[in-house]
């Protein structure tokens, strides 16, 4: 089961209003037939809708297929497919790595069995890798895009909160200086720990 954020809450002026997980995430693809065989048959996503236009927004917007696979509850992966769009050039290795979708599983059976089954569909994957509150394998999809099946290795808790909130503050004051690294990073972040020790008292 996917653990909710400690700080999850509404974040606007206006009591009770926020946003409620994933409806979908879009993607684009010059691959129909391989990411309809992908997804339904490596993944067992079922094609739960299709939306075909001719144009859209404006007058030279092309000509398009978007169609919508469903991952579970209630959240969707969908494909736009442009009639007559060349094909852009694959991203970086770094960028391939970074943009990817992750999907959730409870138990490292659960994990080694998607494993297995990927394999058997002929899909190259990772052996599983773990990196602090999770363990994952990755893959890629027909389109190139770098998928993750991922597991809870303990729940995320409120002090995971409080030292996000700490190194996001941290990330921000120094991002914008002539050399912004993670030492300096870890420097200013050390500064906000010590002021807020301060600032509690003993």
């Amino acid at each position: 089961m996917a653990t909710p954020s400690p700080s999850a809450g509404p974040r606007t002026g206006r009591p009770g209003l926020r946003l409620d997980g994933v409806d979908h995430l879009a993607f684009v693809t010059w691959r129909p037939r391989a990411t309809h065989e992908f997804y339904t048959q490596a993944l067992g996503m079922p094609l739960v809708h299709a939306i075909t236009a001719t144009g859209w927004v404006t007058e030279d917007y092309p000509d398009f297929v978007h169609f919508f696979f469903d991952m579970g509850r209630g959240n969707r992966i969908a494909f736009f497919y442009y009639f007559g769009l060349p094909e852009e050039e694959a991203p970086s290795d770094l960028m391939h790595r970074s943009r990817h979708v992750a999907f959730h599983v409870d138990t490292e059976e659960e994990l080694l069995a998607w494993r297995d089954r990927l394999k058997a569909h002929g899909v190259r994957v990772t052996r599983p890798l773990g990196h602090e509150l999770i363990e994952s394998i990755y893959f890629d999809d027909p389109n190139g895009i770098q998928l993750e099946i991922t597991r809870p290795l303990r729940e995320m808790s409120a002090i995971d909160a409080r030292d996000a909130e700490l190194t996001l503050a941290a990330l921000t004051d120094i991002a914008g200086s002539p050399h912004p690294s993670a030492q300096a990073l870890w420097q200013r972040k050390a500064e906000l720990i010590r002021k807020n020790a301060e600032v509690a008292g003993p």
